[in-house]
């Protein structure tokens, strides 16, 4: 039989993600995790206390995310969403969600407008349900206008999807730009997965904005990139129409468990961003000062860098942080990235970011 010929078209469509990354941190637990902007401080003591007294229910099933009121409550509370429980549902990690929204919304033919750069799923996922992916290219400084995203509207056009800090540039599209594209007709999702490193979220907008999805994470500032968790934030219309493709009980015991005990300390995910901040503006600043070295300004957790004209790769600075114990990501040639000069660097703690900022002044030095 030939197999080729009864895969659907969803499967012709996909292409196999390249994790090599956290491969290799996973064989080499000695190098420093600084290619996937994880959170590199452990998690609160309360969150391994309450997984630990939950691993003898191991045996039971979850209580389903729409069920758990409690916990959609607390994400509500966290995220500041006055409408509580009703205007939040769960996906098993943001991957999840990247896939539920297209799954929702789009038809065979419809076109979603996404940044050039963005978070690489986003171009991908969509084209599983017959969706066509428009480029919106910003500047070489990675700024959007308006017009960017206007210009490229269709009769087809169904959804806007855009990361608010923007991954991996790390700069936020400006407020108004994203209220003006409330305003047209199609739906607006806004991935916050970096919000609380910017401290500016659109939260506020939801009741105003019905076409409006946000998207959360639990992998990033709050640290807990293992449990896989995502939600998202909308009006209870959209909810309901998210829940009808919501596969049931896709979020572990263990997983809602950990939330909710993560939530419950919030003082000790807010101490840990600003730890991340102070690093990120400080390593930023040494970076400036590096001859041949771009920095992009990052309100998230990374910071992006252009070395072109410096002369030496991307290639050649992860190769020589990955000597030094360090695991980096090399973006050139990526969707939007064009050329061999891009690095991004996850933010880790001060000593780190010290003793990268100076690894790559050597090698750039060499040339």
């Amino acid at each position: 039989m030939d197999l080729s010929k009864k895969i659907s078209k969803a499967v012709k469509a996909g292409k196999l993600y390249n994790l090599e990354h956290f491969h290799n941190a996973w064989e080499n637990e000695d190098l420093r995790r600084l290619m996937g902007n994880e959170l590199l401080f452990p998690p609160s003591p309360r969150v391994i206390e309450a997984v630990t007294q939950f691993l003898p229910k191991m045996n039971y099933y979850p209580e389903d995310p729409a069920t758990n009121k409690k916990l959609l409550q607390a994400l509500a509370d966290y995220a500041g969403v006055a409408g509580g429980a009703d205007w939040v549902t769960l996906g098993n990690g943001s991957m999840e969600i990247i896939d539920m929204l297209p799954r929702t919304f789009l038809d065979p033919g419809d076109e979603v407008l996404l940044p050039c750069p963005d978070y690489s799923p986003y171009a991908r996922r969509p084209l599983l349900y017959g969706g066509t992916i428009v480029d919106v290219v910003p500047d070489a400084d990675f700024i959007y206008t308006l017009e960017d995203f206007t210009n490229k509207l269709t009769k087809m056009t169904k959804m806007i999807i855009l990361s608010r800090p923007n991954a991996p540039a790390g700069n936020l599209l400006p407020r108004e730009i994203l209220i003006s594209l409330l305003k047209l007709d199609v739906i607006v999702v806004v991935d916050e997965a970096y919000t609380e490193f910017s401290g500016e979220s659109v939260v506020g907008l939801l009741e105003q904005h019905n076409n409006l999805i946000i998207s959360r994470t639990f992998s990033k500032a709050i640290g807990l990139g293992g449990i896989r968790l995502g939600f998202v934030l909308s009006n209870p219309d959209m909810i309901s129409y998210i829940e009808r493709i919501r596969v049931p009980l896709n979020v572990s015991l263990l997983t809602q468990v950990a939330a909710l005990a993560a939530l419950e300390d919030a003082d000790y995910i807010r101490n840990n961003v600003k730890k991340v901040i102070a690093a990120r503006d400080m390593f930023s600043n040494q970076l400036a000062q590096i001859s041949g070295v771009k920095v992009f300004p990052s309100q998230g957790n990374s910071v992006l860098i252009n070395t072109h004209e410096s002369g030496v790769s991307a290639e050649a600075l992860q190769m020589h942080l990955l000597q030094a114990g360090y695991l980096t990501r090399n973006l050139s040639g990526g969707r939007g990235i064009p050329g061999d000069f891009f690095l991004r660097i996850t933010i880790g703690t001060a000593d780190d970011m010290h003793h990268v900022a100076a690894l790559l002044r050597e090698r750039i030095s060499r040339g």
